[in-house]
């Protein structure tokens, strides 16, 4: 059920989104989560990247160059592009392949990014990119099958207890909607045995996963927030003039149950009265505030194919960029 409580005013965070309107490095790309590192920075991965093709027409070029990429943010909050030249920062040495980064989490000399990997076929595999720290240079990556379920959409370390949350979609591109898993394993390897939630319980093997939410295709992002888990997403709006609608639920622990659904955001960002294609929200814990607004962004990707803005091989990079909105946190609940 929708909740009734009067919402606090939304509005564009100019500042957040002028991190992302680079002229060197990623000038524009899809994705978009965020991680906090141990010495203050923040790390920025990405999808289908544009990489270093800033025009003196301030355009860039109508197709992206990189299938994944990623930033840092600096204490003095400059944008470092981590890329080498316009090479993948995650490759793969397979032809025909590539990766698509989810969600990262640190471990003392060590960053683990999961990751999908991208054929003309299907896979389901779990990717775990190593990347060393504090240089976040890539070392390599690594795979496990966990029953067609693709786990990394948002991890949350709880360095209390010594594991790691990891949330999953079983088999996320193949349907409109996708199942929501929980797992868990040992914060100091994502090699070990891992558990997985089943109604209160926890059990191995990886087909004993139950469903704790279903999400719009791929549209999920999972954080924790003071002592709340808050749970958003939007409608499959991977084409033009669909998925206007941003929304949230909470719940009290990481399996939830996950309620009091709010409409949290309408996307605007209409051209000639049409909406561009929009995916990737996310919430950033991070960043909140002196207000207790938190960052939540989300990424153009263009109007086609109900308008072309491709001309001579030339497109606006806002088309494709992070569009970033701040919210007060007790719209999602009057707790925050």
């Amino acid at each position: 059920m929708a909740s009734t409580t009067k919402l606090l005013p939304t509005y564009i965070d100019s500042n957040a989104m002028a991190l992302f309107q680079q002229t060197q490095g990623v000038t524009a790309a899809l994705g978009g989560k965020s991680l906090a590192l141990n010495d203050g920075r923040i790390l920025w991965l990405f999808g289908a990247s544009h990489l270093n093709d800033f025009t003196a027409n301030q355009t860039i070029a109508c197709s992206a160059n990189a299938h994944n990429s990623a930033m840092i943010q600096t204490t003095s909050n400059t944008m470092q592009t981590l890329n080498v030249s316009n090479a993948d920062f995650i490759p793969s040495n397979e032809s025909n392949t590539w990766f698509t980064p989810l969600h990262a989490y640190q471990y003392e000399d060590t960053v683990f990014v999961f990751a999908r990997k991208e054929s003309a076929v299907p896979n389901y595999k779990t990717y775990i990119a190593k990347i060393h720290f504090p240089d976040m240079q890539f070392v390599r990556i690594d795979s496990l099958s966990l029953n067609t379920t693709v786990y990394g959409y948002n991890i949350i370390a709880d360095t209390i207890q010594g594991f790691c949350f990891i949330y999953g979609l079983y088999q996320p591109l193949s349907a409109s909607t996708s199942s929501l898993t929980l797992a868990r394993f040992s914060l100091t390897s994502p090699h070990s045995t891992w558990l997985y939630y089943d109604n209160g319980k926890w059990y191995n093997p990886p087909s004993s996963a139950s469903n704790i939410a279903t999400i719009p295709a791929e549209n999920v992002c999972i954080e924790k927030v003071k002592n709340k888990y808050i749970l958003m997403t939007q409608d499959a709006g991977f084409t033009c003039n669909t998925g206007f609608t941003i929304y949230s639920k909470v719940a009290s622990n990481p399996w939830g149950p996950f309620s009091n659904y709010v409409q949290q955001y309408q996307v605007g960002d209409k051209l000639a009265g049409i909406s561009p294609a929009t995916k990737d929200v996310a919430i950033h814990r991070e960043n909140i505030n002196g207000n207790d607004e938190i960052l939540m962004t989300y990424v153009i990707n263009g109007y086609a194919p109900c308008m072309n803005t491709c001309n001579g091989g030339e497109d606006n990079p806002d088309y494709y960029r992070i569009k970033a909105v701040r919210i007060p946190l007790k719209n999602f609940d009057p707790e925050l």
